[in-house]
Formats: structure tokens, sequence, C-alpha cells
């Protein structure tokens, strides 16, 4: 399981994995900590121990997990060890709901759950600019298919 005592910590291992300053700021203070659009989105990630991304670490056993921002109240984003992500819901440790390549997968679906929230499109570009690579922004605006 992916050990984490401190903020510290967590911090540590999202900059290891190569990951925007901005994802830092998601995991320890909320979404809405580097954008206004983000506050009902992206939430801290709670390690209490009684808490959803808790109860996935320890139902998963996976020692490369790193959770990256909560998606409510009881789903994760998280970090594999091999560059992957996923989204874990706590209520259903059958497995990741969804599964994506690259970071930029988990941008465009946080974009397009603001796309959905009907977000415009101004403060989805500037939430993309502050996750991803300007080479990058067009590719995760676009809304998937869902």
């Amino acid at each position: 399981m992916c050990a984490m005592d401190t903020t510290d910590e967590l911090a540590r291992r999202i900059r290891e994995r190569g990951l925007p300053e901005a994802v830092v700021s998601l995991a320890l203070h909320g979404g809405a900590a580097i954008h206004p659009a983000l506050d009902l989105h992206a939430d801290d990630v709670d390690l209490s121990g009684d808490d959803p991304t808790s109860a996935v670490l320890r139902a998963t056993g996976a020692d490369d997990m790193l959770p990256l921002w909560m998606t409510g109240t009881t789903t994760t984003v998280f970090s594999r060890g091999d560059g992957t992500f996923e989204l874990w819901n706590a209520e259903d440790e059958s497995g990741a709901w969804e599964r994506w390549s690259d970071f930029g997968g988990v941008v465009r679906s946080l974009l397009t759950d603001l796309w959905e929230s009907e977000v415009d499109e101004a403060q989805r570009r500037e939430v993309a600019e502050l996750l991803v690579p300007k080479e990058q922004v067009h590719a995760v605006l676009e809304p998937e298919e869902r």
C-alpha cells in the first residue's frame, strides 16, 4: 500500500512523477486552490485512514498508487507507477472505473466534467494551461464522448 504519513510526502511523490506543481496544490488544497472553476470538481486528498482514498489503497494493496485528487465523496484519481492513471471508487473495489494512458487523458476527463457543468470555455482553457503543456491544451479541451 502507498503509505504517506505527511502532506510533504505526498507532495514529494507527486513531484517525483514529473506532474505539474498545480497537481501538488490540487492534492493538498483542492481544486479551488488553483482555479475557482475546480471548486466542486477536484477536492484535496484525504489520507486520514477512514477516508475513501485510504480504503482503495487498502483494498488494492498496490504500492505504486499515488492519489492526486478526489472527485467527489467516494472517488479518487490515482497515478500508477507505470505512468498510467486511474479513477477508483471506494464503494466498488472490483477495479478502476476509468484508465488513461497519460496525464492528458485525465485532464481531458476533468475538463469534460467542467464542460458538462457549463463552465465557460475561457475558464476551461485557464485550467488546461495550468495542468498540461501548451501544445496539449487544444487536445484536452475537446470534450470526451460519454
